[in-house]
């Protein structure tokens, strides 16, 4: 397995702030099982991990009490070339899907686990058989509604004309039976955002042509309206559907500064059934060009990432400054050639009052860069919340622990040793402590291969577990509690 990182554990807890701790401990190893999938379900303080590659699948339950390894089956049953899609509890089911594809069809599988036995439950059901192959760059996606009684699986086929693209939808209830499907044609030139279904199993699609954006919002039953999304003298850049609760849909994004730049210049949030009352919030230039090292991230492109319905009806709402770098190079026989990075840096953090005020708003400085075909993994952050606070969870240069926070950060780059770091943001006023989680200034003889963000399992409230791979051919779990 190619390592994505090396991250050398010590039993360290290292704080920026005098009442900011975590407490880090770690389970007996249990056999590794090198596969290029990795995915993990969680149910109390038990975990199933899934781990795929082409010739087996691997269900390991672990515990996320004892931190140790309850049972591991295989199964060498899949057929060949299958591909994992999805892993999701969906309504009090636990499901694996998968997709078996060739030339001329697509067909998408789920298989039914069973949690208490870390098996599968029953031979594979087919929820999908299409005819055509998956458009360029495109695979099959999925989301469920937010009281988890639907699930909406769409995707992209290729067409015979190519200036078009064959765009379905299919929503399923919790037994995966079809609720209602649609498949048309679209103009390649018309741009699907993103997709969110309800608990009724109306389908909402944000498309985009240009500037223009739209939603359209259809059911099994009702003819599909299609309404313009706008802000008053602002342009959209960018923005997504997020589901907050079982009544509402939230359309939310980041409008332009100003009309020569595409940096962004607020955040916007409007209900998907009624785009007209918009909420704004501009950025300030203070909270932007804050830890600012160049004029790329003065003029940072965030893109939000969470929006979370508070309790007393406020919201708070997560963007990362992401961006793609292109580089050009000559080989040593003159051959031009380019070189791409991904970027991953600033998070802005905005908490709004329930009557649509601003609270507060803070940029956490954060820098992280690697080449795109090594992966996305072990960049960006991992989000968790408990009562009073938020976490940010990421992998930072083992150089910022000991920096202030109005420092501008020393840039991690993939692949090479870091520290694993968290921000905790209070709920209350924002405040922000700085957690240096796992360092390697003190370290010991264990280390992580493939690190990455979705390997950090939120299992109760304020608490996490991190599963990686140590020498010798061994797993091993870390939990980390924070303390409130």
């Amino acid at each position: 397995m190619k390592k994505f990182a090396h991250l050398l554990l010590a039993l360290l807890c290292i704080s920026n702030a005098v009442n900011a701790q975590s407490n880090v401990s770690f389970g007996s190893p249990y056999s590794s099982v090198d596969a290029p999938y990795n995915d993990y379900l969680y149910n109390g303080n038990e975990i199933i991990s899934i781990k795929a590659e082409s010739k087996q699948l691997v269900l390991q339950k672990l515990n996320s009490t004892t931190l140790g390894e309850i049972s591991k089956k295989s199964f060498e049953d899949f057929p060949k070339g299958y591909k994992v899609e999805y892993t999701a509890h969906f309504g009090d089911a636990y499901y694996l899907f998968y997709s078996v594809s060739d030339k001329k069809t697509v067909q998408l599988f789920a298989r039914e686990i069973d949690f208490a036995q870390g098996a599968f439950t029953s031979d594979p059901k087919q929820v999908l058989n299409l005819t055509g192959k998956l458009s360029k760059h495109s695979s099959i996606g999925f989301r469920s509604s937010y009281d988890q009684s639907k699930l909406l699986v769409f995707y992209s086929l290729t067409s015979d004309d190519k200036h078009t693209t064959e765009r379905g939808v299919h929503v399923f209830n919790q037994k995966l039976e079809t609720v209602w499907n649609n498949q048309s044609k679209q103009s390649d030139a018309l741009l699907s955002v993103d997709y969110a279904v309800d608990g009724k199993g109306d389908v909402y699609t944000l498309t985009q042509k240009g500037s223009a954006v739209e939603l359209i919002i259809a059911g099994a039953s009702t003819e599909p309206s299609v309404k313009s999304v706008a802000l008053d003298n602002k342009t959209i850049r960018k923005i997504g559907l997020f589901e907050t609760s079982s009544e509402e849909i939230l359309c939310a994004g980041l409008y332009n500064k100003d009309i020569n730049t595409s940096s962004a210049g607020g955040l916007f949030i409007l209900k998907a059934k009624n785009l007209n009352d918009a909420v704004t919030c501009p950025i300030s230039p203070s909270v932007m060009n804050q830890y600012t090292a160049d004029a790329q991230q003065k003029n940072a492109q965030f893109i939000l990432k969470e929006v979370i319905l508070e309790k007393d009806g406020g919201l708070t709402i997560i963007g990362e400054s992401q961006r793609l770098e292109t580089v050009r190079y000559y080989t040593p026989k003159g051959h031009a050639r380019n070189a791409y990075y991904l970027h991953y840096d600033d998070i802005l953090i905005t908490k709004i009052d329930p009557i649509g005020n601003l609270s507060w708003m803070k940029k956490l400085p954060k820098r992280q860069t690697g080449k795109a075909s090594d992966g996305q993994g072990q960049m960006s952050y991992r989000y968790m919340s408990t009562e009073n606070n938020y976490y940010l969870i990421f992998l930072d240069n083992e150089s910022n622990k000991n920096i202030a926070l109005d420092e501008a950060p020393v840039n991690y780059v993939n692949g090479e040793t870091g520290s694993l770091t968290a921000y905790e943001i209070s709920k209350d006023n924002g405040v922000i402590n700085k957690l240096a989680i796992l360092d390697s200034s003190d370290s010991k003889d264990l280390k992580v291969n493939s690190f990455s963000t979705h390997k950090i399992i939120p299992v109760h409230e304020g608490s996490f577990v991190l599963e990686f791979s140590k020498k010798g051919k061994e797993d091993v779990l870390m939990k980390t509690v924070f303390s409130q």
